[in-house]
């Protein structure tokens, strides 16, 4: 019999595996979910049936469907996908914001008495008669 925390472990479990394998699908790198940040899990508990949503943070409630004895987030995976998920395009743009500040830092890095092996050839292809 599957208690308030198990299903809570294992929507948490389960949403953390297919955020791992679709990240990159969703162009997001080297963030992920966070509980209480990125969603909340609520349970609702009517003498013998049960219900849980996850409230995204874009203010998206998402009602998750009961399969056998665990939830089904296939609601909230439809959601993730979709245009009007702002959460997803935050952290889409934390992520261009970051990769952006780390080039430029590695921009910076580079003295300028360093030419990569490609410019300093196709340089001198130029002054070739």
């Amino acid at each position: 019999v599957m208690n308030e925390i198990n299903h809570h472990d294992f929507i948490i479990r389960t949403l953390n595996e297919w955020f791992e394998k679709h990240y990159m699908e969703l162009n997001i790198r080297n963030t992920s979910l966070i509980e209480n940040e990125d969603f909340k899990i609520l349970f609702i508990t009517n003498g013998s049936s049960e219900e849980a949503c996850i409230l995204c943070s874009c203010r998206a409630k998402v009602h998750l469907t009961k399969f056998r004895q665990n939830f089904s987030l296939s609601n909230y995976y439809k959601h993730m996908k979709s245009k009007s998920c702002t959460m997803i395009k935050k952290k889409k743009i934390i992520n261009c914001t970051t990769d952006d500040q780390s080039n430029i830092d590695d921009d910076h890095d580079s003295s300028d008495d360093e030419i990569p092996e490609s410019t300093a050839s196709s340089k001198r292809k130029r002054f070739k008669k």
